[in-house]
């Protein structure tokens, strides 16, 4: 009976603790990757448009997208109160899912309730994750993590056939999904240490399978086989392998001190060796070959290393191989981080098991902080020119960051404002055609005497 009670306890905790520490985000306006994917984007305008651009990738998630607006007639931002509120629900769901998960996996363990309980509070208050679920595209990365996760829980209550039917709907969601049958292994690995490879690679034979098949039915979609060819041409393999190993150490710390986060980061990328790359890659490696010894071990050890392999793993589609325009973004910390949650919460609990008031206080302290900071955060969604101010004061050589900010200043009516920002856009990259032709559009709607005043062109011409 306590056990049920503490369930109910915690199943009604965690939803409450989620809205704490994002109530804000409603207020939130579309921004960066929202207009392409969703308010500018015809194939999710309705049911019928979604239909009719199938095949393609990322059919569930579109059809979430298109259901939000078909709610309100097709317009996007009459939709932005639900497109906020699933987005919500879908990370409170996560956040049960991981406590679900991590009581399975803890089993009988000594506080295992507790750690379950505040790894899955960490990760529903957590910061990093506004980007998931305040920012309305990031949905791809929470959308993808409920059937994902709930894959996991089913296959650990040997509901087999659902684990592969929610499997197929987390990549029919988002393709990042296929890391789930490494996960498997390594759950089964967890679980049972001694069980042989071969054994542990059985149970999740399904999965395999239906990864493999996952992977063919991309690649015979034209719309993949062009973002392939896009991601290839960006920039070379080694090249890109070598720049995320600091791309990750950047998403690490974002995680472990989540009070400096940033919507659109400039990261180095690797052009010939010199000293930061002399300490990023080893840094790395050190971090892969730390989490693999310590899975060797026993007791917290071999949990520490669990949780670490489970962070590499789900950036692994994301910052590794293949390239991306940018090299890290906070949402693809989604998945990553409830290792981290994990771990946190392991360490804290174990280390403060024969205290449990201090435990206590120090977790309500460190979870509400948490919420506090996440708040904080969301208050850069408000519009498109807090959302840009906030990039460019963490990036201020970043040209497209203010480029973005002289449209969205514009757009709301600072036209003097824009103009600087245009300006100093040019300044750092002259030969920017998208920054002169929109600082060009802003000076024709501008009045002749405003004009005369701001649109003489004395900005860089270099390259024209």
């Amino acid at each position: 009976m306590a056990a049920v009670t503490g369930h109910r306890a915690a199943f009604a905790l965690i939803p409450a603790l989620a809205l704490l520490g994002y109530w804000n985000a409603f207020g939130g306006s579309f921004q960066f990757d929202d207009f392409n994917v969703i308010v500018d984007n015809p194939a999710v305008a309705s049911l019928a448009a979604w239909w009719q651009s199938m095949p393609g990738i990322r059919p569930l998630l579109k059809l979430s997208y298109a259901l939000n607006r078909g709610w309100t007639g097709g317009d996007a931002h009459q939709a932005l109160f639900g497109f906020h509120m699933v987005n919500l629900a879908l990370h409170a769901g996560n956040a049960l899912l991981l406590y679900a998960i991590s009581r399975r996996l803890l089993g009988e363990q000594a506080c295992a309730p507790a750690i379950a309980l505040l790894a899955a509070l960490l990760y529903a208050v957590h910061p990093v994750h506004s980007e998931a679920v305040t920012m309305i595209s990031g949905r791809s990365m929470s959308l993808m993590a409920v059937f994902y996760l709930s894959s996991l829980l089913a296959h650990l209550d040997n509901r087999h056939r659902l684990s592969l039917a929610l499997f197929a709907a987390a990549l029919a969601t988002r393709e990042t999904a296929l890391t789930l049958p490494l996960t498997l292994l390594l759950i089964e690995r967890l679980r049972a240490p001694a069980l042989p490879l071969e054994s542990a690679l059985r149970r999740s034979g399904g999965h395999w399978l239906l990864a493999a098949l996952g992977a063919v039915a991309l690649l015979m979609l034209p719309s993949f086989r062009h973002l392939a060819a896009v991601s290839l041409e960006t920039r070379p393999l080694l090249d890109n392998l070598i720049s995320q190993s600091a791309a990750i150490l950047y998403l690490l710390r974002q995680a472990l001190w989540p009070f400096a986060l940033d919507a659109d980061p400039m990261l180095p990328s690797f052009t010939g060796w010199n000293v930061f790359w002399a300490l990023s890659v080893p840094l790395c490696l050190g971090l892969l070959a730390g989490a693999t010894l310590l899975w060797r071990g026993a007791g917290l050890a071999r949990w520490t290393g669990f949780s670490l392999l489970w962070f590499c793993l789900h950036l692994a589609p994301t910052n590794s191989l293949l390239p991306r325009l940018d090299l890290a973004n906070e949402r693809h910390l989604y998945l990553a981080n409830a290792g981290l949650c994990l771990l946190a919460a392991l360490w804290l609990t174990r280390g403060l098991q024969s205290r449990p008031r201090l435990l206590a206080g120090f977790a309500a302290v460190l979870v509400f902080g948490l919420a506090l900071t996440t708040q904080a955060r969301n208050q850069v969604y408000l519009n498109e020119v807090t959302f840009w101010r906030d990039v460019v004061a963490k990036n201020p050589q970043h040209s497209r960051a203010l480029n973005n900010l002289g449209y969205a200043l514009a757009g709301s009516g600072q036209p003097n404002a824009a103009l600087a920002a245009y300006d100093q856009a040019l300044r750092l990259a002259p030969d920017d055609f998208t920054v002169r032709l929109n600082r060009r559009a802003l000076c024709r709607a501008l009045p002749p005497n405003q004009a005369a005043k701001r649109c003489d062109e004395s900005y860089p011409r270099r390259g024209l």
